[in-house]
């Protein structure tokens, strides 16, 4: 298993500078996140140049797209696997694994009091299913992959469990097509954090890491000792980036956490 963390995390804007001190905290990967834009020439050239000065990998685009998969608004919606397309021949061009999408984020939620939901569970269905085939068609040209990740109840409407977008790829039928599996997340919806990855291990192919208070690993009370063996016992070689809040002292606190970490990996 390998740890990586998004750039954000760093509070620093020179990709250079985010990759190095990944590097010299001892961090395995370095995860973009790229909130309602797509990719382009000009940050592609910026995050070469830092893994070629630092030697760390970029591992996925968290975002690197406007608007949703999953949008109500049919040109919305193409637009959001346009730009996914795009963004996927520059994540290939830098080596990274793919990009990361959830259905959608904060347009609709049942469980919150909103008024009657524009689109029916089938019709969420069909439109996930279109976008899906749009943009797995170009990741499998490409040779990388779409991770699509599950939200919490409150974040969103039509995907909450891993179960529920592992049914979506055993329907789309692609290698290029896997789920995200986010400790925060699955600690709201899931029954049990490591059943679940045992049983839709072949389904899961990245990680997110977040207490349950959203905070970095190890400020809470999610369990992550019993889901890291597990992972460890299944062999997974992936990726755990870890997308959270953070305080001030930045350094130290990523210091700690991938101390904390590997910790949960010892017997």
């Amino acid at each position: 298993m390998k740890f990586a963390i998004q750039d954000k995390l760093t509070g620093l804007s020179d990709y250079k500078e985010v990759f190095l001190m990944a590097k010299e905290i001892g961090y395995d990967g370095v995860e973009l996140n790229l909130f309602q834009q797509p990719l382009n020439d000009h940050l592609t050239g910026e995050l070469q140049a830092a893994i070629d000065s630092t030697g760390i990998p970029l591992t996925a685009i968290c975002g690197g797209y406007r608007h949703w998969i999953g949008h109500f608004d049919e040109s919305k919606r193409l637009e959001a696997v346009s730009d996914i397309q795009k963004s996927l021949k520059y994540a290939a061009q830098l080596g990274a694994q793919g990009i990361i999408a959830p259905a959608a984020y904060g347009m609709f939620s049942k469980s919150l009091p909103h008024q009657v939901l524009p689109r029916e569970e089938h019709g969420d269905r069909i439109v996930l299913i279109d976008s899906l085939k749009r943009i797995t068609e170009q990741a499998e040209k490409l040779q990388v992959t779409l991770f699509i990740e599950p939200l919490n109840r409150y974040e969103d409407h039509m995907l909450h469990t891993v179960s529920q977008a592992a049914s979506l790829i055993k329907e789309v039928e692609s290698q290029h097509l896997k789920v995200l599996g986010d400790f925060f997340h699955m600690n709201i919806e899931e029954a049990d954090i490591s059943r679940t990855i045992e049983n839709d291990y072949s389904s899961l192919g990245y990680f997110h890491l977040a207490d349950s208070n959203r905070q970095l690993p190890g400020k809470a009370h999610t369990d992550f000792r019993t889901p890291f063996q597990t992972l460890k016992r299944l062999n997974y070689e992936g990726y755990l980036s870890m997308e959270c809040r953070i305080g001030e002292e930045r350094r130290e606190l990523l210091q700690e956490t991938l101390q904390f970490l590997r910790g949960c990996l010892q017997h």
